[in-house]
């Protein structure tokens, strides 16, 4: 098997592996894997205020907590402190909320706080006790973003591997015609 073959072969599987990672986000398998589908659960409940897990904090060691963090981390303006591990994620009380024959509907203004404490039931939680590290329409931003981010990397990569294997081949077959005209 000469280059050109390998290369034109290599081209066609990444080809298809980008058809495949186009139907697999289609399905939403990746924002299932990242934790992403977690996170938009924890956005939703945080916008209510009138259910029964309306606004409930998630704790280290949860399913989101992993993911969570990552995106903080990622997408937060706040100064998080390098010497305290965070242990829950919270919101404040809404700033203002809404309950009709509709739904529910919290403001999405209303902070969120990463908290370097358990809470609650340890005890008045402090402003050194916790960082501000956005809103509830920022969690839902810092989402979008994450999952944006993902596509666009992973796309590039495999449009980036793809150009070249193109490239070669357009190479090789420059070079394969220039030796059959005896240039």
């Amino acid at each position: 098997m000469n280059l050109k073959t390998v290369v034109r072969w290599i081209g066609v599987g990444i080809s298809a592996l980008s058809v495949i990672f186009a139907i697999l986000t289609y399905l939403g398998l990746w924002n299932f894997l990242r934790g992403d589908n977690l996170l938009s659960d924890v956005a939703a409940r945080f916008d209510r205020s009138y259910s029964e897990d309306a606004g409930r904090p998630v704790r280290m060691g949860d399913k989101e907590w992993a993911p969570l963090i990552r995106v903080i981390t990622k997408y937060s303006h706040a100064k998080l402190p390098t010497d305290k591990q965070p242990c829950v994620f919270a919101r404040f009380k809404a700033i203002t909320s809404v309950k009709n024959e509709i739904g529910e509907w919290t403001a999405p203004t209303t902070p969120t706080v990463l908290l370097y404490k358990d809470w609650p039931g340890h005890g008045a939680v402090m402003p050194e006790d916790y960082t501000m590290v956005g809103t509830i329409e920022d969690l839902h931003n810092w989402i979008r973003n994450d999952q944006a981010d993902f596509d666009f990397l992973v796309r590039a990569i495999i449009f980036g591997v793809l150009s070249a294997c193109v490239g070669m081949f357009l190479a090789l077959s420059d070079k394969t015609i220039s030796q059959k005209s005896g240039k």
